[in-house]
């Protein structure tokens, strides 16, 4: 699916081929906490090359992500993260938090504006299409399981979404965003019981 001869206009029009930066918001999960880690104190870095959302280590054909998926369509694409930890030429657009939740999404995304503005060689805000993936809610869902407070609550966690995507609405035009379903949490209610590091690590 090659790039379209012309810059589509429409989001319908859009191929794989049309997208030229992705992005991603969201929390642990995002950020790679832990996701090489052979040995203990790698739980602790964040391998953001490695996430499924939008890293950019290895090739799609040694590890299937959203962005090596892209890169197949667009060689060029731009965002992807690499490596491990926080500094930008690894970030890049990956502007998770780990313990990130909904609430945290609206300055995750106005950081993610200022982080393409800053960077007009990577990105033309107006006439380059950009993914944005946003995946969170594990740390609201089990926030909510522990309190019964609403403010951990699905209308909270829902208003913070909505807000968040016209935040990039209105800062990135030529936009799609992609908001992921949030993870099974009952893989780690499996998984805690059985390591109480991981519960420690899981809180």
């Amino acid at each position: 699916m090659e790039p379209s001869r012309e810059v589509p206009n429409s989001v319908h029009r859009v191929k794989f081929g049309d997208i030229k930066v992705i992005a991603a918001l969201g929390d642990s999960l995002t950020a790679g906490f832990g996701a090489g880690a052979k040995k203990l104190d790698g739980l602790f870095h964040r391998y953001r090359g490695l996430v499924f959302d939008i890293g950019g280590d290895r090739s799609l054909e040694e590890h299937i992500t959203v962005a090596n998926v892209l890169k197949k369509f667009n060689p060029n694409i731009h965002g992807q993260s690499f490596g491990i930890d926080d500094d930008f030429p690894n970030s890049q657009f990956n502007v998770a938090v780990p313990g990130a939740r909904a609430e945290d999404l609206v300055p995750q995304a106005y950081d993610l504006i200022k982080r393409m503005k800053n960077h007009s060689d990577m990105v033309d805000i107006e006439k380059d299409w950009k993914l944005i993936n946003i995946f969170i809610g594990a740390n609201d869902a089990c926030g909510y399981c522990a309190t019964k407070s609403s403010e951990w609550g699905a209308k909270a966690y829902g208003n913070k979404i909505r807000e968040t995507v016209k935040v990039l609405k209105e800062g990135l035009p030529r936009t799609i965003v992609s908001v992921l379903a949030m993870l099974n949490l009952n893989i780690l209610m499996k998984v805690d019981p059985a390591s109480p590091f991981c519960a420690e690590a899981h809180m």
